[in-house]
């Protein structure tokens, strides 16, 4: 019987573990009321990446609301699982979805934002035979499909640029698909594993390929999509259950966050939760410096401070290399498993221009920002308008505030985050790859600057900056990662049975939906 649970890292993986426990995976659940628990940290604070600032706007009263890490989330697929969470936590009406004035897609085209038209039916014309997609979409049908791929060899696996070079060529995958890996992963396509990132898209390949496999399919197709959808869905809410908040939606975009203090206003709630659990403890500043098997199947951590703790179950939910050096001395395996697992750093610039209406005119019509394909020749990979996503971040005078506002678009201020560097990979196709982790902020600060003003023609200086590096912060799943998993939890299942279980980021997914669905998926495996 389950009594005390450990728990690695207090981000958004660790604080949901800690309340799918206490509260169950759903309404329904059974509590676990009696479980005691601890929740350690190497860092001072909670929240993980997800960190948000406050700035103060023209007066004591106006807030500018700034996100160091995450930005925004998704309402769809495992974002239902998320919003089902953040209603239990009775925060639902703190939502915002983003204005329609982010809905524009931008690439950096020939150094300046061009938008990927979607809704002018002569602009769409022209921009997809100037970019090849018509030629791109016309063949891919025809296209070979290796053989692996057409028996479904489970264990098939390539990289993103290998798989979408075959099917759409190499021109739409450099254009298009690269600068969509560098805004989700910094990662480097020719590396990425197919499987790990666009698993959807690799899966429709045995059934006709991408364009046959929208379009046209078949009933073994689609029996093969219910089966492979069966599992997750049992844990994701259905749309219809949240239909209170989907109504806030009424620029229908699915993207959201929270208008008071953006989406640390999650992590502010399971905190406070936490502090009034007398059966928990929250261990800040305390690292985990070993882990070993005791003979009853229990494991015992010790921490930097000397303290040794016993648990029944454990869950790590930080990323799997800083996990490793747990396991050193008690498990050499499991230790060079768990090490070879890549990472990504990423550089992250805030940027806000207060009362500037010449930068607010100059961002205005560009959507949420724009994504820089390798091909440019860059130090930054992508470029946020937050306040065009999110105008309440800087309207944030007025605490009557919402979606229903006719004025909510209207602002003075613009706030501009740049994202500079990652995956090493980057370099063998960009020469101006930039190795934030070994680069000054004022470097960084001052290329996100120059940035700006070559490809918008923004010269003034802003009025607050911020820079955070984020070493080694994003999983970056090479190709035979789904392999490298399978045989790490083979590896816990011999050795620890369920004592042992791995959360985060670092297994199925680098988004804060994943973490979050991940967190329940594991609480559900217990069956408590």
């Amino acid at each position: 019987m389950i009594q005390k649970v450990g728990i690695i890292g207090s981000g958004i993986s660790g604080l949901s573990s800690y309340y799918y426990l206490r509260n169950g995976i759903n309404i329904t659940s059974k509590f676990s009321n009696s479980l005691k628990i601890n929740i350690f940290d190497k860092s001072n604070k909670v929240g993980g990446n997800i960190q948000t600032k406050i700035y103060q706007g023209n007066n004591k009263d106006e807030k500018i609301i700034v996100e160091e890490g995450p930005r925004s989330l998704r309402a769809l697929g495992r974002g239902l699982n998320t919003l089902e969470l953040i209603k239990r936590l009775g925060i639902s009406n703190d939502i915002i979805f983003s204005s329609a004035n982010s809905n524009g897609k931008f690439l950096l085209l020939d150094g300046k934002p061009k938008e990927i038209p979607m809704t002018n039916v002569f602009d769409i014309i022209k921009f997809s035979f100037k970019h090849s997609i018509v030629s791109s979409i016309l063949k891919e049908p025809f296209n070979k499909t290796p053989k692996p791929v057409k028996e479904m060899d489970p264990n098939w696996d390539e990289s993103v640029y290998d798989f979408f070079s075959r099917r759409l060529g190499k021109k739409m995958a450099a254009t298009f698909i690269e600068p969509t890996i560098l805004g989700i992963y910094g990662g480097d396509y020719t590396k990425l594993s197919i499987r790990s990132t666009f698993k959807r898209a690799a899966l429709l390949e045995p059934f006709g390929g991408l364009v046959f496999g929208l379009l046209f399919k078949s009933k073994k197709q689609k029996q093969f999509e219910l089966d492979l959808d069966k599992n997750e869905k049992s844990l994701i809410p259905s749309k219809n259950a949240l239909t209170e908040i989907f109504n806030k939606d009424t620029d229908k975009t699915n993207v959201f966050s929270f208008k008071e203090n953006g989406l640390s206003r999650m992590i502010q709630r399971l905190t406070s939760l936490i502090e009034s659990d007398s059966l928990t403890k929250l261990y800040l500043s305390t690292s985990i410096i070993e882990i070993q098997k005791n003979k009853d199947g229990t494991l015992k951590v010790i921490d930097s401070k000397g303290n040794q703790h016993q648990y029944d179950q454990l869950i790590s939910t930080i990323p799997l290399n800083q996990l490793a050096p747990m396991f050193k001395n008690s498990d050499p395996k499991l230790y060079q498993l768990l090490q070879s697992i890549n990472y990504t750093s990423i550089a992250v610039v805030n940027l806000i221009y207060k009362s500037n209406k010449k930068v607010v005119k100059k961002i205005n019509d560009k959507g949420f920002g724009y994504l820089v394909p390798s091909k440019e020749n860059q130090s930054v990979i992508g470029v946020c308008f937050d306040s065009n996503t999110f105008p309440e971040f800087v309207n944030n005078n007025n605490n009557n505030n919402n979606n229903n506002n006719n004025n909510k678009d209207e602002k003075d201020h613009s706030i501009i985050t740049v994202m500079i560097g990652g995956n090493k990979g980057i370099k063998d196709r960009n020469s101006h790859w930039i190795d934030v982790t070994n680069t000054s902020k004022d470097t960084l600060l001052d290329i996100a600057l120059k940035h700006l003003d070559k490809s918008l023609f923004i010269e003034l200086p802003p009025d607050y900056t911020n820079v955070s590096i984020y070493d080694n912060g994003i999983p970056h799943y090479n190709v035979g990662h789904q392999k490298l998993i399978n045989e790490i939890q083979n590896h816990i299942t011999e050795n620890y049975g369920t004592t042992l279980l791995l959360g985060g980021n670092s297994i199925d997914g680098v988004g804060i939906n994943d973490s979050i669905y991940k967190s329940k998926q594991l609480i559900n495996s217990l069956k408590l």
